[in-house]
């Protein structure tokens, strides 16, 4: 979100990505815009997969997985 600096940048990668429309203009400097819908997607999973960050659901580590295997 930062490297777009402006809602400009987040509507042109959501062009680039073949979505056409009139979005909000949200601020790129609030936490609270990350879970924003536009930028799930801007940045879908898939792309975090291309460029080869670990998928952390896939990992079941420590007690809070073990109690939720049990239910």
């Amino acid at each position: 979100m930062r490297e777009w600096k402006s809602w400009n940048g987040l509507h042109r990668a959501l062009r680039q990505r073949g979505l056409r429309g009139d979005y909000q203009k949200i601020s790129m400097y609030r936490w609270r815009n990350s879970a924003s819908p536009l930028l799930s997607l801007a940045l879908p999973n898939n792309w975090f997969r291309e460029i080869g960050l670990l998928d952390l659901t896939k990992y079941s580590v420590g007690i809070v997985s073990q109690f939720y295997e049990r239910r």
